[in-house]
């Protein structure tokens, strides 16, 4: 988990405009005190509403996009991450624009690798629910033509009339058929669900506040 430090005047220039301040007023700080508790416990959603809160009564708070940015990235919402990094970085000194572009460059090949992930898991997904409804289908195809032939062949018997006995080879191949089908369906779910989940992070989208596991770079810290 990284850790929190207290940043006082920031190391090389000062920032690229003279609108941020390092200053917080007594609400903002009430705000960003509890941002740093929730974040301490990994509870990210939460520290991001209270960053937002922070946002509304000190705008121009310098590290705001920075610590909005750690916070998106720690939920996966990379789009959301990279548009908080980018609006740091001109406010950013020498070296923390050194950390920020690592991290525009390490979130930039995640992104592609859910993208390629994304792109297998729909192509995989849909081939495997495809193959599993066909199986589906062809196993009520079976149970069906024998009940039919059953049925034939039941009536054939009660007129005394000669008939083929239905081979139940039909019903054994629908069991089977019906088996697979649910296996590749199920299959098939499992990756259009994760396919979905790796959507939701392309385009930042979460589900609500949980708890959730660091998944940023060791050297990222909040600022404040």
């Amino acid at each position: 988990m990284p850790t929190v430090v207290l940043a006082g005047e920031p190391e090389g220039p000062e920032p690229a405009t003279a609108e941020t301040s390092e200053e917080l007023n007594s609400q903002a700080q009430k705000h960003a005190t509890k941002a740093v508790d929730h974040f301490n416990k990994g509870a990210y959603v939460d520290a991001e509403e209270e960053f937002r809160r922070v946002a509304f009564f000190a705008p121009n708070w310098r590290p705001l996009h920075f610590n909005l940015a750690v916070l998106a990235e720690a939920q996966g919402k990379l789009g959301t991450a990279v548009n908080e990094y980018q609006a740091f970085r001109p406010h950013g000194s020498p070296d923390e624009q050194m950390i920020v572009d690592q991290r525009l460059d390490e979130l930039g090949r995640r992104r592609e690798r859910i993208v390629r992930a994304y792109r297998r898991q729909i192509g995989i997904g849909a081939s495997l629910l495809t193959l599993g409804l066909g199986s589906l289908a062809g196993g009520v195809t079976s149970f069906v033509v024998y009940r039919k032939r059953k049925n034939e062949y039941d009536e054939a018997t009660a007129l005394m009339l000669p008939a083929e006995k239905p081979n139940t080879g039909l019903i054994v191949g629908g069991y089977w058929l019906t088996l697979i089908g649910v296996l590749l369906a199920g299959a098939s779910a499992g990756l259009l669900v994760q396919a979905v989940k790796s959507k939701r992070k392309l385009d930042s989208i979460t589900l609500g506040k949980t708890r959730l596991q660091w998944a940023g770079g060791a050297a990222v810290q909040l600022h404040f």
